[in-house]
């Protein structure tokens, strides 16, 4: 999704033209469309618009036209970039820097990989090709499984002017590792980093966030297949360098620690990053943690400064967790976005996820198990719960916490959830779009913010899905949500201008795409 800046295009748009807000837009003949493969256009935290992209047309046979589209933030239309290619393209992922656009396309037919990087005027800046091996081979088997409109595992990140990278797992026998390709926009530039450490035959890594040098990475290493020996690693890698310029494993410290989060310090301009903290003997993908920490580092990779809070002693006397980290009714916590404000203070989202027996998957094992067969069917099931807003200290201490309860939903049921670890099953909840948080979106001191979700109620007077949000006015709380029932195939909701959303529809059969923006408080 877009993460940062649009003035060019929009400036001179809205310079040049009369332009009326007009809130509701309708698109036809969209043959085919990944509602993630649109995000919006931001300068400052602030919404300045939209880009969309879609199948418009069927040329022949072999051929499909595709529409890149973009809108101001009144849903006005801007600019259309149309072009041929043939039906075997696929769109993977998206995303913006400020200055262009970028698109990672897939071509089953002829074995490739294509980045493709344009102007906000439609023109093509560069193209880069690469084809298939055996080591893409798993990520792209692994991402046709995962991707989806509610899908948030997201591959490919804009790193300012510098362009874009993607981080992708790869694998070739019983090798499993990941590289990291940095496409540039400006000038054509390309280079590709993979891990040498040969401890990291296999490991696992997740994109946390980036700096104007750094691409900061949580990475799960182990260098046996067979063995659940996992150490965790936060690991900051210079794109301009191409070198790792530090690899945390907690080895030299009073506790293990697995980031999850990542965001800069307001004051200071520091990386600080949360996750959760580990006795030095325990498994961090196995083992219970003991807490949640946040660390301040600088740019070299130093810690300047650790702040624990624990499950039992700390965190249970606001929010009443457990020396495991379990919420009675919620579960665990899996941390969504942290926003620290004006005063310095750290107000977190997070999102409640427990494990719970399954009734039809113990049928099953029963009755299999009495037919002398086998089933993949699980005993238990992951449900997702209650979203849980946390603030924490200028010193990052828990000084506060709140449950707003929601309509609790049953993110994955089979075998797998009877032995992964909480950790694990939060990653993949994560990955695969099950959790009910969109986005988070606010003022550009983050002064006021709203924690955006979705919900499905039956209530008296209306059944089916609701947008809410928790809104922060600098001085408390408050919620608000509205009711989104809908003929719609499929639909989505993105961040809009101030005291409003805008929602995408699209409807099949129609081949039509409806956006608007609702308000809300």
């Amino acid at each position: 999704m877009v993460r940062k800046i649009l003035t060019g295009v929009l400036s001179l748009y809205l310079c040049a033209t009369t332009v009326q807000a007009q809130n509701k837009l309708s698109v036809d003949n969209v043959y085919s469309t990944y509602l993630r493969n649109s995000g919006t256009i931001m300068e400052k935290n602030q919404i300045k618009g939209y880009f969309f992209f879609y199948q418009s047309d069927k040329v022949d046979r072999k051929t499909n036209e595709y529409t890149l589209q973009i809108l101001d933030e009144n849903l006005n239309k801007v600019k259309d970039i149309t072009f041929q290619d043939n039906k075997n393209v696929v769109l993977l992922e998206s995303a913006y820097n400020g200055s262009s656009l970028s698109f990672l396309f897939k071509d089953a037919k002829e074995r490739t990989l294509t980045m493709k990087i344009y102007s906000l005027d439609g023109k093509l800046l560069n193209t880069y090709t690469n084809e298939y091996s055996k080591k893409t081979e798993q990520f792209m088997m692994q991402y046709e499984t995962m991707h989806s409109d509610e899908g948030t595992n997201q591959s490919v990140f804009e790193v300012g002017d510098k362009g874009y990278i993607s981080v992708m797992p790869v694998r070739e026998g019983k090798d499993f590792t990941y590289e990291i390709d940095l496409y540039g926009s400006e000038k054509k530039a390309y280079w590709k980093y993979i891990p040498t450490d040969d401890k990291e035959k296999f490991a696992m890594a997740e994109y946390l966030g980036s700096t104007d040098s750094l691409v900061l990475l949580q990475v799960y290493k182990k260098s046996n297949l067979f063995r659940n020996n996992f150490t965790s690693h936060f690991v900051g890698i210079n794109f301009v360098t191409k070198r790792k310029v530090f690899d945390l494993d907690g080895e030299n410290d009073e506790y293990l620690f697995s980031p999850t989060t990542v965001t800069k310090d307001v004051k200071t301009g520091n990386i600080l990053v949360a996750g959760t903290y580990f006795d030095k003997k325990d498994n961090v993908v196995k083992d219970p943690s003991k807490g949640l920490a946040f660390y301040t580092l600088n740019s070299k990779g130093e810690i300047l400064t650790r702040s624990y809070n624990s499950w039992e002693t700390d965190m249970g006397k606001v929010l009443g967790t457990s020396s495991k980290g379990k919420i009675d009714g919620v579960g665990y916590l899996y941390i969504h976005k942290m926003i620290q404000s004006p005063d310095g203070k750290l107000h977190v989202v997070a999102e409640g996820y427990k494990r719970q027996v399954s009734a039809g998957g113990m049928a099953l094992k029963v009755l299999g198990a009495a037919a002398g067969a086998t089933t993949n069917a699980g005993a238990t099931k992951i449900v997702v719960t209650d979203m849980v807003v946390m603030t924490f200290d200028q010193q990052y201490h828990i000084a506060e916490g709140k449950i707003y309860p929601k309509t609790q939903n049953t993110a994955m049921g089979s075998a797998v959830t009877d032995f992964a670890s909480a950790h694990m099953l939060a990653m993949y909840i994560k990955a695969v779009g099950y959790f009910d948080y969109d986005f988070t979106t606010g003022d550009e001191d983050n002064e006021n913010f709203s924690f955006c979700y979705s919900d499905y109620v039956k209530d008296a007077d209306y059944k089916g899905q609701t947008f809410n949000t928790i809104h922060f006015d600098g001085k408390k709380y408050s919620q608000d949500k509205i009711n989104l029932k809908s003929k719609a195939s499929k639909s989505r909701i993105l961040p809009a201008k101030a005291g409003s959303v805008m929602i995408i529809e699209y409807f099949k059969k129609d081949k039509r795409m409806d956006l608007r923006l609702e308000k809300i408080s």
